[in-house]
């Protein structure tokens, strides 16, 4: 889900700044009035805070005070990556945006945002940086609008969302302890020797055959089901490598999917080469057929393993594929409940605008549901799918790991909601304070020497990631042994592993820390 975020990254900005060419009077819409500005009094609105003119004292005798703030928003720089910029401008998401954005730049007569978009296209090509400020002046109108109550909103939104996360974190910590044994580390029984298999499967969908990586114990394991693992948008195999290791020790056979089209490779010919941004076929389409012609080669014996059975995983996008396979399919509301979603949309959870694209697949008739023995979910999203309890019809045992510090899929109005429309009382949700929507990403230390395509920065990983990937490992073997077992895993609260506060909770207790 790494795209996403820089989505977020390249549009959360737009509402905050921009800069460079025509329009000399704004006004600024709120609360019902419209307060003309030249772009030079806006561009110093900060400034003058302290000052005493007409309008300035007018601005404070009203309760005007919010409007001082503006400058700072406005002048923030906010596209720092021309190709990545550029192509998602032009793709649908960015299109989706910018008619967002034309609700609070408003120019005469551009309902649908295509002046703002010829306006930061000819900005990029004069600078590396671009403000909302830049926008603003930029456009070629005599006069435009800010509507300063929408802004109000987003920013609001955002506030709401980090107080939520505050909020939850305070309820985690209030919870009753409960203790349990933390499932150790043990070198007991593992599997030293193993063969990794690079394979190409052959599929009707596919111009190229699809690239698949598969680990197996170098001795016949009978008794564990392959585990098929999918990256998420703009992942990597070798991401998630880390994962492999864990279970391969372990003795369960593993399956890393190369999804063409969403994945690294094709995210990199986005930025470095200017193809197109993939589509909502490449997203959920072709993936689902990979995962399909996968299990088609798993059903005939192709990966030499004898158990017929098999359990999915995956981060992000992945991991809704996974829920999207075996669960109920998407409804005719969706499309209505991307509607609704968007009338106030404040993008503060951008996974929506890629659940929505959803709409567009034909899904096939057959359902599915429960033939996998588990599924384990990273930082998954599906909240507009299956919106209401239950309502996924996935009764298979179902693991998610999350972190309180995801601004991409947040956990309470996203990975909480998935998982209450998932139905099996010994489903489990991971909880691990400070960790991320990328901390299941295993990079490199070194920034300047990572590969990683979006650069991830520090800030924006959260707390010790080999850590939070260290305790999930252990997690997700306990849960798998435990369903093997047919043992129901049990509920921990408050506490503490690896340097780590975590709490591995059911369907109940999620419910009762969401709450308002």
């Amino acid at each position: 889900m790494k795209y996403i975020f820089i989505i977020f990254l390249g549009f959360c900005g737009l509402f905050f700044n921009n800069g460079s060419k025509a329009a000399e009077k704004i006004n600024i819409n709120f609360e019902e009035m419209k307060i003309p500005f030249t772009i030079e009094q806006l561009s110093k609105l900060e400034k003058y805070e302290d000052d005493s003119t007409e309008l300035i004292d007018w601005l404070k005798n009203n309760g005007l005070i919010k409007i001082f703030e503006l400058s700072k928003f406005l002048e923030f720089p906010v596209f720092k990556e021309e190709g990545l910029n550029r192509e998602v401008l032009r793709s649908w998401i960015g299109r989706k945006i910018l008619t967002e954005l034309s609700k609070t730049i408003k120019v005469p007569n551009d309902n649908n945002g295509i002046e703002i978009y010829n306006t930061i296209e000819n900005l990029l090509e004069e600078k590396k940086e671009v403000s909302t400020l830049d926008i603003i002046k930029a456009i070629p109108s005599e006069e435009i609008s800010l509507d300063l109550d929408n802004l109000i909103l987003i920013i609001s939104s955002w506030k709401n969302e980090l107080a939520m996360q505050q909020n939850l974190i305070s309820k985690l910590n209030n919870l009753e302890k409960i203790n349990d044994e933390t499932p150790k580390k043990s070198d007991d029984n593992y599997i030293s020797e193993f063969t990794k298999i690079n394979k190409k499967i052959y599929a009707s969908h596919r111009v190229k055959p699809l690239e698949v990586e598969l680990w197996k114990s170098n001795k016949t394991n009978h008794n564990k089901e392959l585990i098929i693992f999918m990256p998420g948008l703009g992942g990597e195999i070798n991401n998630f490598k880390w994962i492999g290791n864990a279970l391969i020790k372990r003795g369960w056979p593993i399956v890393f999917i190369d999804h063409r089209g969403s994945n690294l490779k094709a995210i990199t010919e986005v930025l470095e080469e200017g193809q197109s941004i993939p589509g909502s076929a490449d997203f959920f389409l072709y993936r689902i057929k990979d995962l399909e012609a996968v299990l088609k080669s798993h059903e005939n014996g192709e990966f030499g393993i004898p158990n017929n059975s098999y359990i999915l995983m995956g981060h992000s996008l992945g991991a809704l594929i996974a829920l999207l396979y075996e669960g109920n399919k998407p409804t005719v509301q969706l499309e209505e409940r991307c509607d609704s979603a968007f009338k106030d949309f404040a993008v503060t959870n951008l996974s929506k605008l890629l659940q929505c694209q959803i709409s567009e697949i034909p899904f096939s008739e057959k359902n599915n549901a429960n033939k996998a023995s588990a599924i384990i979910g990273f930082n998954t999203f599906g909240s507009l799918v299956w919106p209401k309890e239950n309502s996924s019809g996935i009764k298979t045992p179902t693991l998610l790991i999350g972190g309180t510090y995801d601004l991409i899929t947040p956990l309470i109005n996203e990975q909480f909601r998935v998982f209450s429309a998932l139905n099996n009382p010994s489903n489990r949700f991971l909880i691990i304070e400070g960790a991320s929507h990328f901390s299941p990403i295993r990079i490199n230390n070194s920034y300047e020497e990572n590969n990683d395509v979006f650069k991830i920065s520090e800030s924006f990983i959260g707390s010790n990631p080999i850590l939070v990937q260290d305790l999930s490992a252990k997690f997700l073997v306990k849960f798998l042994e435990n369903i093997r077992d047919q043992e129901v895993t049990r509920v921990i609260k408050n506490q503490k592993d690896l340097g780590l506060n975590f709490h591995l909770l059911d369907l109940e207790t999620i419910k009762e820390v969401s709450k308002n």
